[in-house]
């Protein structure tokens, strides 16, 4: 049996250090399900000093250990030595790193601000451009995982990785689809997706059209680098088409229109693959 231990130094309670939060704070038998042919193995002791005026204390050791017998006949480790790169390091990236340092997941990010959120909770911050093809090339190539908190990067070196064996999720194909805001309602719309009605514009008779067939206001939004309410604009009348399609940089930008849409409420829905589905009502006012 090899053994490679870290102790982590004794603190005082609530106080918990850094390598003991991951820890404490996690179910072991819950990560474990998470981890691919990896086991934690734990060791931990509490001592309660009887002295009123000396603080409870809490020592906790994690060990690396090699199991020779598990029932898969493969070794079995203790801190999981998967690499997972993130292309973007913002506040996804951060909350992304916060989950896995409980898994003992390694994350490396990859973004071209020096002080990205993620940065401080990453084992390692590479400043660099995520839509760069070479600096994502390099990058994907020292990760187990390549996945991405941001849309916007480049797909073309994400397929030629894919082909270099590269695991990367979700696939390029799929981040393609998401880039383009227009296929991602096609692709909706070709599997039963209630959407409101809309179309592709190219010039001003297709947007006169549109305003014929869905009537006005009518939301115009941009097929690319739209997100957070960016790239949208509503022409309430046909005498406002023009400058609503100004305002997103013209047709050559690559444009389409949704039919209005009134609504008192959102229902935002985050989906974690086998884990679980959470909705969250919102009520607008105003």
């Amino acid at each position: 049996m090899l053994s490679l231990s870290n102790t982590v130094p004794t603190v005082s309670y609530p106080q918990r250090s850094s390598f003991a939060s991951p820890i404490l704070a996690v179910n072991p038998q819950k990560s474990i399900s998470f981890l691919k042919n990896h086991t934690f193995v734990f060791s931990s002791s509490l001592m309660r000093q009887q002295s009123e005026q000396t603080p409870t204390t809490l020592s906790c050791k994690a060990s690396l250990e090699v199991v020779k017998d598990s029932p898969s006949g493969s070794a079995v480790h203790g801190i999981s030595e998967m690499v997972v790169g993130v292309l973007g390091g913002g506040q996804l990236g951060r909350m992304l790193c916060e989950a896995a340092s409980q898994m003992a997941i390694k994350v490396i990010v990859l973004d071209p601000l020096e002080n990205c959120p993620a940065s401080a909770l990453a084992h390692q911050h590479v400043v660099g451009s995520y839509d760069d093809s070479a600096t994502v090339e390099e990058f994907g190539k020292r990760c187990g995982v390549l996945t991405v908190e941001i849309e916007h990067v480049d797909v073309a070196t994400l397929e030629k990785l894919e082909q270099q064996g590269v695991d990367c999720q979700p696939k390029a194909s799929t981040i393609r689809i998401i880039q383009d805001k227009y296929l991602q309602k096609v692709h909706f719309s070709r599997h039963a997706i209630p959407l409101p009605k809309f179309m592709q514009i190219d010039d001003l008779e297709s947007a006169r059209r549109a305003g014929d067939l869905f009537g006005y206001p009518l939301m115009i939004k941009s097929r690319r680098l739209a997100y957070d309410g960016r790239g949208n604009a509503v022409a309430k009348s046909e005498e406002e088409l023009s400058s609503a399609v100004n305002a997103l940089g013209g047709y050559g930008r690559g444009l389409y229109v949704e039919k209005w849409a009134p609504f008192v409420k959102v229902r935002i829905c985050f989906i974690v693959k086998r884990v679980f589905i959470m909705h969250l009502p919102i009520t607008l006012k105003g």
